[in-house]
């Protein structure tokens, strides 16, 4: 029964060193993702963006709306110019892991938060939720 213990203990301690040392490498490619994400935006290729997305994601989203959103973010703020990843959270689950980073970012006309969610499934990732705010886009209502 104690070697038994021991060898679970082991094993546990193993699984916990691996899953610890793959976030920076899953962070890091959640990262490029974003960055693709913001040259997309950037040159306005707002249907690579939705073709890329995760299904759960295009099955919650029309591309209509998708562009739409986009669209207006890019007429009232411009490019994005600069970001700072100010938060993240990497929640590994068989099936798909999730990478969430957070960003506070630079437009040419303002400033805002962006929250990604990443479905990381068969070494892919995949978006599956975007949020931003800005007070750029809440002022200026219509």
């Amino acid at each position: 029964m104690r070697q038994r213990l021991c060898y679970f203990s082991a094993a546990f301690s193993v699984a916990i060193f691996l899953f610890g040392c793959s976030a920076p490498i899953d962070i890091g490619s959640a990262s490029a993702a974003g960055k693709k994400f913001h040259d997309r935006f950037n040159q306005q290729d707002y249907a690579a963006i939705y073709a890329d997305a995760d299904p759960q994601f295009r099955a919650a989203v029309k591309v209509e709306d998708l562009t739409a959103l986009l669209t207006k973010l890019h007429d009232k703020l411009g490019n994005v110019t600069d970001t700072t990843r100010i938060g993240f959270h990497v929640n590994y689950k068989f099936g798909g892991s999730t990478i969430a980073l957070s960003y506070s970012t630079k437009f040419q006309q303002g400033d805002g938060q962006e929250d990604f969610v990443w479905l990381k499934s068969g070494g892919e990732l995949h978006l599956l939720h975007y949020n931003v705010k800005s007070a750029a886009l809440e002022s200026n209502v219509q």
